[in-house]
């Protein structure tokens, strides 16, 4: 499994190679994690180096995927966004990092239903509101948008199917 966090704007590609191996921006790591006396704490253990950690759940934020953490180590406080490899295409697929300023083409991830619009044509929206949500293999995915600005297309009804790449929604 690939994810990608972010920790102080600074981006880390990190693979699960196995149960005792990983990737860390192409770097080999044996690690192993053992949970402490409650549940938030953790022993790490990397490359034979002991720490202690503690991890604070920050929010989910469903359709992009991504969990925000609060990790304390080595008396050191970091905020940690981690992406998995589903979120990060997901993201992609909708135009949230496409960098447009201007436009917003919002695109479905991957083939599904629409499940319900939270927003209509004219309406004003900032980067990483919710605009819809689409349920693809079971899972219902809020997609939001990548850009601030107003909802100025709505080609998409509630309970219409969409094909992958599709253009859902424009905000600009």
């Amino acid at each position: 499994m690939k994810y990608q966090a972010e920790i102080e704007e600074q981006k880390f590609d990190i693979q699960l190679v196995d149960e005792e191996n990983l990737s860390v921006d192409g770097e080999a790591i044996s690690f192993s994690i053992k949970r402490g006396s409650k549940p938030e704490h953790f022993s790490l253990i990397l490359n034979g180096r002991s720490f202690q950690v503690w991890i604070e759940n920050g929010e989910m934020r469903q359709g992009e995927g991504s969990s925000m953490l609060r990790v304390h180590l080595s008396g050191f406080d970091y905020e940690v966004k981690v992406d998995d490899e589903r979120s990060m295409r997901i993201r992609e697929f909708a135009g949230a990092d496409t960098g447009s300023k201007d436009i917003g083409q919002i695109r479905a991830p991957m083939p599904g239903l629409v499940v319900k619009l939270l927003v209509e044509t004219g309406q004003e929206v900032k980067k990483g509101e919710g605009l819809l949500i689409v349920e693809a293999m079971k899972m219902e995915n809020e997609i939001k948008s990548p850009v601030n600005g107003a909802v100025t297309e709505i080609r998409v009804a509630e309970k219409q199917t969409v094909e992958k790449g599709e253009i859902l929604i424009v905000v600009g």
